[in-house]
């Protein structure tokens, strides 16, 4: 999708108070990314989303002195967030970090990412230090094709 068709899908959003920032270097994203975004950005606890040439930010908070870097880190103590890192040519998305110190958020956050997912991309997490939180994500989205590291 070329960069004026996704500003129009992202401008509402904007306007809104939400916040979606595209770097400018990218001219032309993906469909899939441009809807995780939406989807992501629907979540009533996201306010802050960033796309760059390979990943994909969403925050409920942005770095203070950042002001358009969305905090995904994990153990951050109040930011509910996620960063993939998706491979065009490879059709993957790698699920890099995820936070949330608010119970339910993750899996919503989740939920956003495989909404309307295609079935020729595979999602990926590589480090897993989430103590059952992928598992549980694994078996319900079980129908997709997971690679594994």
């Amino acid at each position: 999708m070329k960069r004026k068709e996704f500003e129009k899908i992202f401008l509402p959003f904007n306007e809104s108070g939400k916040q979606i920032w595209v770097i400018s270097r990218v001219k032309e994203l993906p469909d899939v990314i441009v809807k995780m975004a939406v989807n992501l950005a629907d979540l009533d606890f996201i306010k802050y989303v960033r796309i760059c040439d390979e990943t994909l930010a969403a925050s409920s908070e942005n770095y203070p002195k950042r002001p358009k870097v969305p905090i995904t880190h994990m153990n951050h103590e109040t930011a509910i967030g996620v960063q993939l890192i998706y491979h065009k040519s490879l059709k993957s998305i790698d699920f890099f970090d995820i936070n949330s110190p608010i119970k339910g958020c993750g899996s919503k956050m989740v939920d956003a990412v495989f909404k309307n997912f295609p079935k020729d991309w595979q999602p990926v997490v590589v480090m897993d230090w989430s103590n059952g939180f992928w598992d549980k994500m694994k078996e319900k989205y079980s129908y997709l094709n997971w690679l594994d590291f």
